[in-house]
Formats: structure tokens, sequence, C-alpha cells
């Protein structure tokens, strides 16, 4: 059996259009901040803490970053209300290797706050044991969760599910095979550093089963 760790954002859900939605409100308080665009928003995902910030408005300080990121907790719960944001074919995947007897859970460079809106919403909790995120490890990059899934799990087989260079970079740095999705955000330069690429979640049981 294996330990997979998988990452959030263009992996297991696309929530770009409640984001920028939710972003657009928060910005409602900070009129002088220009709205990013759902690419812009989409082009971020992957980057860590202040980054995707950074990146998605770019003309913001820092103290205002911390105003929006709190504002857009509300903001984001009111956004995906009834949303579903799994890609399609993610669900049954989970499900189908929960009940083989892996080990799920999450790596993902996102928040608190955020992990768990997406393990609630998507009603996805249950198969994953531990789950984790950079803020919840107190990290600093994607390898610190790794680390702290390897602290908790133990010696063991280890698959890294992702859909950026990130995502490869905090699985080498642990010698674990990565996997990233075809279907998510990433680019053909980012999948040629993978060991896998899958075009569909379902070709994940082959590769794991394998």
């Amino acid at each position: 059996m294996a330990v997979i760790l998988f990452d959030i954002d263009g992996t297991l859900v696309d929530t770009t259009v409640p984001m920028t939605k939710a972003i657009h409100e928060a910005l409602e308080q900070l009129p002088h901040l220009s709205k990013p665009s759902e690419e812009a928003v989409r082009s971020g995902y992957g980057l860590a803490g202040n980054a995707f910030w950074e990146h998605v408005i770019p003309e913001a300080t820092i103290e205002e970053i911390r105003q929006i990121r709190k504002l857009r907790h509300e903001t984001l719960e009111r956004a995906m209300e009834g949303q579903h944001v799994l890609f399609d074919g993610i669900y049954e995947m989970l499900e189908t290797l929960h009940a083989d007897g892996h080990t799920l859970t999450t790596a993902s460079n996102c928040g608190v706050h955020y992990l768990n809106l997406i393990l609630d919403s998507q009603r996805i909790r249950p198969f994953m044991t531990a789950p984790e995120c950079l803020e919840s490890v107190s990290g600093e990059k994607k390898a610190d969760i790794l680390t702290a899934h390897r602290l908790r799990h133990g010696d063991g087989n280890y698959v890294m599910v992702g859909d950026r260079k990130s995502d490869v970079e905090a699985a080498r740095a642990h010698d674990f095979p990565v996997v990233l999705t075809g279907f998510g955000f990433g680019n053909e330069e980012e999948w040629a550093l993978a060991d896998h690429v899958i075009e569909a979640p379902a070709d994940l049981l082959d590769i794991v089963n394998a």
C-alpha cells in the first residue's frame, strides 16, 4: 500500500471561478486596487503564501494583502456555497484508492481555512488521513509538508500527485515518485519533469497499483 500525497488546486479541484468572485468581493473594501482576471488567479495557483497575492494583485502592499486574505475567508465561503469544483472523476478515484487500503492525504501550499473548506464542501475529508498544508506545518516550502508526513507515516511507499513544478521539486527533495495531472494548471515543460502524467484521474489507479 502507498501513502499518496495530493496537491489541491489543479490536482483535485478547479476553484478559479469562485476564487475570483471571492477576491473581487473582498476588493470592494479596497476599491483603489484592480480586480484580477480569472486567468491571473488561475496562473497564481501553486505559489505559496503571499507570493500568490503578489502575483494576483501586484500593486497591493503587504498590509493590504493581509486585509484581503482576512476578507477572503468570508467571501470565499459564500462563493463556494453549493459549488462542485472537483475535476470529473476525482471523487470516484479517491473513493477507490481509499477502499483499496492506500493512505490518502494532502500536501498543498494553501492555508488551513482553504484546505478545510475544500475537504468539507466537496465531501472528501473521509478519504483523507491527517491532511496537511503549508500553514498547518508552519512551513516555508512544499517539501516541508512532505517532511511532516514522513514523520507521521514513517518509511513506506510514497507518491506525490500534483500539477506544477513546485510539486515535482517537493517530491524530488524526498526522492518520491511524482505524478502530474495533464488536466490541471501545468504545462508541457512542467510535465516533462514528472515520472508520470495522467490524462484522467482514473489513470492514477493503474500507476499506484502497478
